[in-house]
């Protein structure tokens, strides 16, 4: 823990000696434009990003469909990416692009915690469905009535 809290304190030094050393190399200017680029994408991202996420989300999990994990986050995974983008440096938007990456990950049921949404509330087991409709059925012979039996 305390080295995740290292580096957390560290990355803006190590942002600050990758522009120098990439000033160094290209020029100020284009340095500058490219943060000035990144700002600018990082403030579209998160200016587009809406409620049309979240409803997604909800819905791929209402239905009980196969998804990823890395695709129920993508909302978050798409808000850290803009900020990423925001903040100056090279490396923080190289980790922001590969936040935007469609990797998907293993599958996973949607629903509550070793569950499924459209599983049964009161505990009973699924029924297969093989075509075989199960039931009970009666005869009934078809017995002449008033209406039937009057002849024109």
């Amino acid at each position: 823990m305390k080295y995740l809290f290292l580096l957390v304190l560290a990355f803006p030094l190590i942002e600050l000696a990758t522009l120098i050393a990439l000033a160094g190399r290209f020029g100020g200017g284009p340095v500058f434009l490219a943060l000035l680029a990144g700002a600018v994408i990082g403030v579209l991202i998160l200016r587009n990003q809406q409620l049309g996420a979240l409803l997604t989300l909800s819905s791929v999990m209402r239905n009980g469909q196969q998804t990823s994990l890395w695709q129920l986050l993508w909302p978050l995974r798409y808000v850290f990416a803009g900020l990423l983008f925001i903040f100056p440096g090279v490396i923080s938007d190289v980790l922001a692009l590969l936040l935007l990456l469609p990797f998907k990950g293993p599958k996973i049921m949607a629903g509550p915690i070793g569950g499924d949404f459209r599983a049964d509330p009161f505990g009973r087991p699924p029924q297969r469905d093989d075509g075989t409709i199960d039931g009970e059925y009666t005869r009934v012979d078809e017995q002449p009535t008033q209406l039937t039996d009057r002849k024109p």
